[in-house]
């Protein structure tokens, strides 16, 4: 009862999430429900992680109390359902996993040496991308043997993964983005996006292989073929062709609706009999693991509301007179060090927005900079959820696997600039 409550009201927040794209009532039915969700599941939290989201979440209410007291009337769609969309598009891609490929032994000849780092590192991409961590596993469990994993191999993982951030729309990355910037430009995000995580992989094959040295020879990787690639391949197409067909529908509603709407359709024709069982499992063990993710999105979305209500009561400037490229690379080094410390990115980006929103940044550039700080978090931040993930299934110390990354932290940051300028030329000309 403990686990299917929760995932039974998750499951029907998607359902609701979806609705609300055609009836605004319905999405801040879907938030009520996820709140409850969110509650049921804090036990699963670690203690650390359970406190943070506490404090985030009195912090909201704190300043929600105060506009109160100050006769400000608090938005309260923002309080209930301001991180929904987010929460149910990453709730409906995590049922993707039931039509992954799992690459079984025997169906490829596993590549080796230097063709082996480099075809292993993208179908990590690839395939996290867009069914997220499940990627790791399926690759993980194919390949390696043995536990803790060795620096170089844990590189493969961590550098394949999470430049998935700087592009895709089915990571929390890019839902946030969307969230805090709804008129960003998609296909400029994805395209530019694409660009920089090329370049991130690049930079890290020609890494790991010199991590790896003379072994190198003896490494056998992830065959990268035509069937790992046609699931991820099919989702993208989908979306984009629906976001390009209807534009004013949200991206994370699209995918909200590919994302099941594709799994269901392969359940159905692979194993008719076993599809609706398979579903009700997958909701009844998948969703409430979604516990962390779907408590800091929610005290988020709270922190959001109260810190807007406090700026009724005591506005403040914001802390530039113009948010360029400049001020959009100083937000991305700024956003980093703070999830050094611990600050989750949702929370850095929801209060970027506040402050910023006088200023009315153009979306595209603000949604780049928080997808570049989110990919250079997720690889370098000790404290990052991939690391942490890591850390918990390959035996790894977080803080060493940030230690590891450090180099290709400050190559990124180093081509943020470049990527900056580029999507600010393509986006809003000499505005920006």
């Amino acid at each position: 009862m403990t686990r299917q409550l929760p995932a039974a009201l998750l499951a029907a927040a998607i359902a609701l999430s979806i609705a609300g794209l055609a009836w605004r009532p319905a999405m801040l039915a879907a938030g009520a429900v996820t709140w409850v969700a969110g509650i049921l599941l804090l036990q699963r939290l670690t203690r650390r992680y359970r406190a943070i989201v506490v404090l985030l979440a009195a912090l909201g209410v704190v300043g929600l109390g105060i506009g109160i007291a100050h006769g400000v009337t608090p938005d309260w769609r923002l309080a209930l359902a301001a991180n929904q969309p987010m929460i149910s598009m990453l709730a409906a891609i995590s049922f993707v996993r039931l039509v992954a490929p799992r690459g079984r032994t025997g169906e490829h000849k596993a590549p080796t040496g230097r063709s082996g780092v480099w075809q292993t590192t993208m179908a990590v991409h690839v395939l996290g991308s867009v069914i997220n961590l499940t990627a790791l596993d399926i690759i993980a469990n194919r390949i390696f043997r043995k536990i803790p994993l060795p620096r170089a191999e844990l590189m493969v993982l961590s550098r394949g993964y999470s430049a998935g951030a700087f592009w895709s729309p089915f990571w929390g990355a890019s839902a946030a983005a969307l969230t805090y910037a709804p008129a960003a430009k998609l296909p400029i995000l994805m395209a530019v996006g694409a660009g920089l995580a090329l370049a991130a992989l690049s930079i890290s094959c020609v890494q790991i292989t010199r991590a790896f040295g003379p072994a190198v020879r003896d490494f056998r990787g992830y065959p990268l073929t035509l069937g790992a690639l046609r699931l991820p391949l099919t989702l993208v197409i989908l979306v984009v062709l629906a976001h390009v067909l209807l534009p004013s529908v949200p991206v994370t509603g699209i995918i909200m609706v590919c994302a099941p709407a594709l799994t269901i359709t392969l359940l159905v024709v692979r194993t008719p009999r076993r599809a609706a069982r398979r579903l009700v499992a997958h909701a009844r063990r998948s969703l409430p693991a979604m516990s962390g993710e779907l408590s800091m999105f929610l005290s988020a979305g709270l922190l959001t509301a109260g810190f807007a209500a406090m700026l009724d009561v005591v506005p403040l400037d914001p802390p530039m007179l113009r948010f360029g490229v400049p001020q959009a690379w100083a937000l991305v080094l700024v956003m980093v060090f703070l999830s050094a410390v611990g600050v989750h990115p949702v929370i850095s980006l929801a209060v970027a927005a506040s402050m910023l929103a006088p200023l009315e940044p153009d979306p595209t550039l603000f949604a780049m900079t928080g997808l570049i700080a989110w990919g250079i978090q997720a690889a370098g931040g000790p404290l990052s959820g991939l690391n942490v993930v890591l850390q918990s299934r390959f035996r790894v110390d977080t803080f060493r696997i940030a230690r590891w990354n450090l180099s290709y932290v400050f190559a990124i940051l180093v081509l943020a600039y470049p990527t900056l300028w580029v999507v600010a030329r393509w986006s809003c000309g000499a505005t920006c």
